[in-house]
């Protein structure tokens, strides 16, 4: 057993500990406020049910390197030294995982690297920790979930924190409207708990300051979110939420092969994104915006760029619009552009399908598509649909990206069979 515990818990924390020893409830999500202890709190459950037989637990995040900088380097020692001052912990820091005397592991990854998720993933365990699971993909979830398989005394249990996101995300439907986040049908709300966290909460262990001179001063739909711990209103917040410049523009290299030109029929603009795919990542190199334009004036742009040839992934719209009584599509075809047979998706079905591929840093774009960039980081929702009136040069090249992403990896179906190239 673990001897010299003296962790004092806040009344909030001692509501979580409740509910996390309820058998009844095998999913427990602590959300809400930054700062407002529910990391910690959660780990430390972790090591508590480690301590009670041998047994195999583990803590993820969406990326390792976020998972190493702020559970492995920090969290987790900071709540050994104050909650189990005697415990004598071995640390694995070539596969990341703990050790405790009874023979106890509680490991620490990320989900982005595919040879850690399978040394991880390879074993099974009896306490699963999604942390930040806002940033985690639902699949993701149900693929760890599989291995919470391990043959012990303990109850299995699943753990969840998060800052709430918007109420599309699949936490909202599963932990608030008990819904199943893929198709909607009622789900049984017994095994399933949430607490609402809040950094008011955590006064004895945070500076009062912050709450004054940083979550007080934020824009109001941030500390909805940082402060209150609320879940965001599907009309409120940036669309392509998961792009960062940081992380998704960088130069992009063409190599031999097949181009791709997404294509938006607006006429003021008229754009274009140009891609290549390879390892399953999409690279925008590329683009066109074209003011008070036309199909012809867009064709002659392409082929002055020497883009001509290569496949349209076009708004499937474009079938029927006239320019000067010949359909869009007829005149990319007379101007030698071939036009792959599409249909426009649900707009929120392509907006998730870009941000998949931002939150799996599957989506790059060059500096040089600064429309692009500055559509990715400025359109917005209002009223549940894409906020087009504010500034009307917004959401039309980030749709022309959106119908190429949409078609080559949709998310309800299967990859489309079109022939891309892959290099290794």
């Amino acid at each position: 057993m673990i001897e010299g515990l003296q962790f004092i818990k806040t009344e909030k924390q001692s509501d979580a500990i409740r509910m996390l020893g309820d058998s009844s409830k095998r999913h427990i999500m602590l959300y809400g406020g930054s700062r407002s202890g529910k990391t910690f709190i959660l780990c430390y459950a972790v090591f508590v049910r480690a301590s009670k037989t041998r047994s195999r637990h583990c803590i993820l995040r969406s990326k390792f390197n976020h998972a190493k900088r702020s559970l492995w380097l920090d969290t987790i020692p900071k709540m050994l030294k104050i909650c189990f001052p005697n415990l004598k912990v071995k640390e694995n820091k070539s596969d990341h995982y703990y050790i405790l005397p009874n023979g106890s592991e509680v490991w620490v990854g990320g989900l982005d690297d595919k040879e850690r998720v399978e040394k991880i993933l390879g074993n099974e365990y009896s306490t699963l920790y999604f942390n930040e699971c806002s940033q985690i993909q639902f699949r993701d979830i149900n693929t760890a979930l599989s291995r919470l398989a391990e043959k012990n005394s303990l109850t299995k249990k699943v753990y969840y924190d998060e800052n709430p996101p918007s109420k599309k995300h699949w936490s909202y439907w599963q932990f608030v409207k008990f819904l199943h986040p893929e198709d909607n049908e009622p789900i049984d709300p017994e095994p399933f708990g949430s607490l609402l966290m809040n950094p008011m909460d955590n006064l004895v262990n945070i500076d009062e300051e912050y709450i004054t001179q940083i979550l007080d001063k934020m824009p109001e739909k941030q500390k909805a979110r940082f402060k209150y711990g609320t879940f965001t209103d599907d009309s409120d917040g940036m669309v392509y939420y998961e792009f960062s410049r940081e992380k998704h523009v960088k130069p992009i290299q063409r190599f031999p092969g097949s181009i791709y030109i997404g294509m938006d029929f607006n006429v003021n603009p008229m754009t274009a994104v140009l891609f290549q795919v390879f390892n399953d990542e999409i690279h925008a190199f590329d683009e066109v915006y074209l003011e008070n334009s036309d199909t012809y004036k867009m064709a002659s742009e392409l082929v002055k760029r020497k883009y001509n040839g290569f496949k349209v992934i076009p708004d499937s719209t474009g079938k029927n619009r006239r320019t000067s009584g010949k359909s869009d599509f007829i005149i990319l075809k007379e101007n030698g552009f071939p036009v792959v047979k599409t249909h426009n998706p649900l707009v929120v079905d392509r907006v998730n399908a870009v941000n998949r591929m931002l939150a799996n840093d599957r989506l790059f774009i060059d500096p040089k598509c600064k429309k692009l960039i500055n559509d990715l980081e400025k359109v917005s929702w209002k009223d549940g649909s894409l906020d087009q009136k504010t500034d009307p040069s917004l959401t039309h090249i980030s749709d022309a990206l959106g119908y190429g992403v949409w078609k080559i990896f949709p998310i309800t179906n299967k990859p489309e069979k079109i022939k891309v190239t892959r290099r290794i």
